[in-house]
């Protein structure tokens, strides 16, 4: 029996289905404003007003309504506010016909928005928000909230066409907004455009570290998840973003699998992401352990080999009893113990042949023994050794023995082959507790 060592990111692919999208906004106006509609006039007597009444719009700027259209206003907003469905049209009408300013027409649209929003009557929604646009004293913050949460109705309601004209306009406005651009890109990967979906995603991202802004992770999973769907070389750096925001065992192991199924990294190279797996607490399960197991038992380094199998007998999701494990754990009997792994590390030490001082570190860091290895990549270094080799794991011995800096100065050093695999390293560094 043969375990296949077939990568299957099955978690992540039902679990990044749709981005995290904005709420409604709350009927009334904008998120800012939940009670009453933009602009609101303030309830006074008829012997109080005088030639203009200030108002506010939704951030808090006076609005300016003259005394002739003041009596209006004032009955449109009055009848919104009780919702007296029978009169608001023709309360409505004759706001609109005498509101000239402006100001004013920003409050007419604003009253005529929250009665569209009150109905969810999308085309009256859009045709309130046309107006508020029209009006000139609309801020733009306020239009593409407005926008941008009618793209989402639209889209809810299945009219996508409309919702994405809608979003664009938002998009014209502020083409930076996390919400329109999660919101449009959520539209296209419906719509089968996943490579601009990923690419709106990636934007998001972008500004929303300009702007101070947390990512919801389940923003970099549908992202991640996308592009690697795709087979888009992007997924690669979505899922680092991912597990730098988010660093936990099922981040780390979905990235590493992402990582190793779209690059196909040579034996030593799949070794050293596995060890970093490992490291992570992000090895699970029975395909984990046995691409590892399989591959350190490939390479010769059979004390690892040893140690992981042990560590496999009490993993969750792991029969160690069947053929694949067994068959492995027969072979590493032949491990060296620790005693000819210190002798051999001796003698490395008092040759000059780097390869042979790598190899001794490498059978010290199947040891566990991280610390003691590090002389050997260092010597390693200046014999000859395969620079970014004896970097790479000069860098792994000095993190997992806990150097954190002397680790980030040997990392960085990586070139080659090799430098992919440095930079996930890096990256677990920069994230570990």
């Amino acid at each position: 029996m043969k375990l296949t060592t077939k990568i299957c990111i099955a978690a992540l692919a039902t679990s990044v289905a749709f981005p995290v999208l904005a709420q409604r906004m709350p009927v009334g106006g904008s998120s800012s404003n939940k009670k009453a509609p933009d602009g609101a006039l303030p309830q006074e007597s008829a012997a109080t007003q005088t030639e203009t009444t200030a108002a506010t719009s939704s951030s808090g700027r006076k609005l300016v309504v003259s005394k002739a259209a003041q009596k209006a206003l004032l009955e449109l907003q009055t009848a919104v506010n009780a919702n007296d469905t029978a009169t608001i049209p023709a309360k409505l009408a004759a706001a609109q016909a005498v509101a000239s300013s402006a100001d004013e027409k920003f409050f007419v649209a604003s009253n005529q928005t929250t009665v569209a929003l009150k109905a969810n009557d999308l085309a009256a929604i859009r045709a309130g928000v046309d107006a508020l646009q029209a009006s000139g004293a609309a801020e733009t913050p306020d239009l593409v909230a407005r926008y941008t949460d009618l793209g989402k109705r639209y889209n809810e309601a299945k009219q996508v066409d409309e919702a994405v004209v809608v979003l664009n306009k938002a998009m014209a406005l502020n083409p930076n907004n996390v919400s329109t651009l999660v919101n449009l890109a959520s539209i296209r990967d419906a719509q089968g455009q996943k490579a601009e979906a990923v690419a709106l995603m990636q934007k998001s991202f972008a500004a929303s570290k300009v702007s101070g802004q947390k990512v919801e992770e389940g923003n970099f999973k549908f992202a991640a998840g996308l592009a690697y769907k795709q087979r888009l070389p992007v997924a690669n750096e979505l899922a680092r973003q991912w597990v730098a925001a988010y660093p936990s065992p099922d981040s780390w192991r979905d990235s590493l699998r992402i990582y190793r199924d779209l690059n196909k990294p040579a034996q030593n190279q799949l070794i050293d992401l596995l060890r970093l797996g490992r490291a992570a607490n992000a090895l699970s399960g029975e395909t984990d352990y046995f691409a590892l197991g399989s591959a350190l038992v490939s390479a010769g380094k059979l004390a690892e080999a040893k140690s992981l199998l042990i560590e496999a007998k009490t993993a969750p999701k792991v029969d160690s009893t069947k053929r694949a494990f067994t068959d492995l754990t027969a072979r590493v009997t032949a491990a060296p113990t620790r005693a000819a792994v210190d002798a051999s590390a001796k003698a490395a030490l008092a040759g000059s042949n780097g390869k042979a001082m790598i190899d001794a570190g490498d059978a010290l860091y199947g040891h566990g023994a991280y610390a003691e290895a590090v002389p050997l990549y260092r010597a390693a270094l200046t014999n000859g050794g395969d620079a970014g080799l004896a970097n790479l794991h000069l860098g792994m011995a000095l993190a997992r023995s806990g150097d954190k800096a002397g680790a980030t100065a040997a990392l960085n050093a990586v070139t080659g082959a090799n430098a992919d695999v440095a930079r996930y390293w890096l990256l677990w560094l920069g994230t570990a507790a």
